[in-house]
């Protein structure tokens, strides 16, 4: 690999920096594609708001390498860099952490009310009387639907573990004798969807899991349900998902993710007082972000050492 990285964003410091030490050219970017330094670059990293296809892969003569500094694949074309020879990877442990909080403020700002009675003690005759038009619930005791069992699903399961709640979860691709004991595994979503009083998403994106919550999927829902998504927007039909809320099948969402972002004015979603959303926020944290920096400098290494990235997506031959 040519030992010259283009980082798209001026983004990752320190990881630009021991990067120069080690003897790599480093180009810095404004965010926005240059042609000159794609054509140049060995290696590329890039934050998930770009897509790169065909015809950027195209600019790029000389790139092995693609990390995306942040974790899900889904704006990048997969086939298109393994035919070119370009090994994928994502830093994909890390903002676990960051997303896991963020869900349970979600969880948290649903089942108490946050969004409604905050909107009424901020207008300019504060209604402290709002407090009798809502109902809160306690989240100790309730089940929780987790659907997807990877690093974030995880650890989803283990803060809610501490809040008392009984978790269930449902991933086809789960390693039973890795699942904690306090979680129940289930065999398919419609098990897990009516048992549940809060259900969360933390599957990856794609056509596979396409509208995978869907008007059917709602209706299986209880009445007095939650449903979080910090996943992907395009895992959930949201126009279901707005019959669902607006007709009361379930009580409220909390979603971090949209089909369309950012969103467009007249979203019908945006007048929904049971819904709490959240602009893509859930990784947008300074510990998450300086962990993907670090781990795509070390991948970096790896790949030009003529090893295998450790959190490579796609199978392709090193150098």
């Amino acid at each position: 690999m040519k030992k010259c990285v283009y980082f798209l964003a001026d983004e990752g410091k320190s990881t630009q920096k021991m990067l120069r030490e080690q003897g790599f050219e480093v180009l810095v970017g404004d965010g926005n594609f240059n042609e000159e330094m794609l054509a140049r670059c060995g290696a590329l990293v890039m934050p998930g708001t770009r897509f790169v296809n065909k015809e950027v892969l195209e600019k790029a003569p000389n790139l092995k390498f693609l990390c995306r500094s942040g974790v899900g694949v889904d704006k990048i074309d997969i086939p298109a860099c393994t035919e070119r020879g370009i090994s994928v990877a994502t830093p994909a442990n890390s903002n676990g952490i960051s997303v896991a909080e963020h869900t349970m403020a979600l969880i948290l700002a649903v089942a108490k009310q946050i969004y409604p009675l905050s909107v009424y003690l901020r207008r300019e005759n504060p209604d402290w009387s709002s407090k009798n038009k809502y109902r809160a619930v306690e989240l100790s005791g309730k089940t929780l639907a987790i659907i997807g069992l990877g690093n974030i699903g995880r650890r989803v399961a283990k803060m809610a573990n501490g809040f008392d709640m009984k978790i269930i979860g449902f991933d086809p691709y789960a390693d039973r004798s890795t699942i904690p004991d306090y979680i129940e595994l289930v065999s398919s979503l419609s098990d897990a969807l009516p048992r549940a009083d809060v259900v969360t998403l933390h599957v990856a994106g794609g056509e596979s899991t396409r509208n995978l919550m869907g008007a059917k999927e709602f209706a299986m829902m209880k009445p007095s349900a939650i449903f979080i998504n910090t996943a992907r927007g395009l895992v959930v039909d949201e126009k279901a998902l707005y019959d669902a809320l607006h007709n009361k099948v379930i009580a409220g969402a909390g979603i971090d993710v949209m089909v369309d972002e950012p969103w467009k004015a007249g979203n019908p979603l945006i007048l929904l007082e049971n819904l709490v959303a959240t602009p893509h926020f859930a990784a947008n944290t300074p510990e998450a972000k300086s962990r993907a920096e670090v781990q795509c400098g070390q991948m970096i290494l790896e790949y030009a050492a003529g090893k295998r990235p450790q959190f490579a997506i796609n199978n392709t031959p090193i150098g």
